[in-house]
């Protein structure tokens, strides 16, 4: 565990000298949230026209949880920078384990996901009126399964890709893919019959559905259980692929 802390803190400073393109993925949540919670509000008050919501209740989460996938290309620049530069084989050789060096990228890419959204739920609080209705035990309960979701998904990005450009593109693909299908990008109800059909298939579902019980509806962790349980499930999954998947012989660079 000294050996993980050591290295986490080692990731967590290679993040912050990379601070610009770090930063963006906290910020271009709220430039796509201007553009968009005009939509979100209009759906929103058509269903509802007194209950007063706000679109940003709605598309708040959502937002924070497709840059979260995306934000996933920095820990793949991190990850393949190691093997590019040397340093993945340099640190195996003081005897620290594959699986060691794995899990201080991922419990740094955890936290990361956990920065985004607080910052971007924050932020819509002050400039977009969103309300959280439910208790924030709840709301930040089902961020932090759905933190361990977008984590599992980076370990299988990690475990199948051999250069920058593949992990971009399935990190990317986890944003718009998943986040589309799961009611991030636009209103559950407003996607196509094909798209409703399989959304429940995607973790994103669940966690968009769960914030909207809590935001939008008041409900408290014991009415989003059903939710909570399918993450947890997800993330199993994802890291047991992921752990199946992984090589820490492979061979990999930072570029194609």
């Amino acid at each position: 565990m000294k050996q993980i802390a050591v290295m986490a803190r080692h990731e967590l400073d290679l993040l912050r000298a990379m601070w610009l393109p770090v930063m963006l993925y906290f910020l271009m949540p709220l430039a796509i949230l201007a553009f968009i919670e005009g939509g979100f509000n209009v759906y929103l008050q058509f269903e509802d026209p007194a209950a007063g919501f706000s679109g940003a209740d709605l598309a708040a989460p959502g937002q924070a949880t497709m840059f979260g996938f995306m934000s996933l290309s920095t820990i793949g620049f991190l990850f393949l920078g190691d093997h590019g530069w040397g340093t993945w084989n340099r640190v195996r050789s003081l005897g620290v384990r594959p699986s060691q060096i794995m899990a201080s990228k991922l419990g740094t890419a955890y936290l990361n996901q956990l920065a985004i959204f607080a910052f971007v739920m924050t932020a819509a609080s002050l400039l977009f009126d969103l309300t959280v209705r439910g208790p924030l035990i709840a709301l930040v309960t089902v961020e932090l399964f759905m933190a361990a979701v977008t984590v599992g998904y980076c370990l299988i990005a990690c475990a199948v890709t051999r250069n920058q450009a593949e992990f971009n593109a399935f990190a990317y693909l986890g944003a718009l893919v998943l986040a589309g299908l799961g009611g991030a990008l636009t209103p559950f109800e407003t996607l196509p019959g094909w798209a409703q059909a399989v959304a429940p298939l995607t973790p994103t579902y669940w966690s968009v559905r769960a914030f909207r019980k809590v935001i939008l509806e008041g409900v408290g962790l014991w009415d989003v259980r059903v939710e909570l349980a399918v993450l947890t499930l997800f993330a199993a999954v994802f890291f047991l692929i992921g752990a199946w998947l992984f090589d820490g012989n492979k061979e990999r660079t930072t570029w194609a």
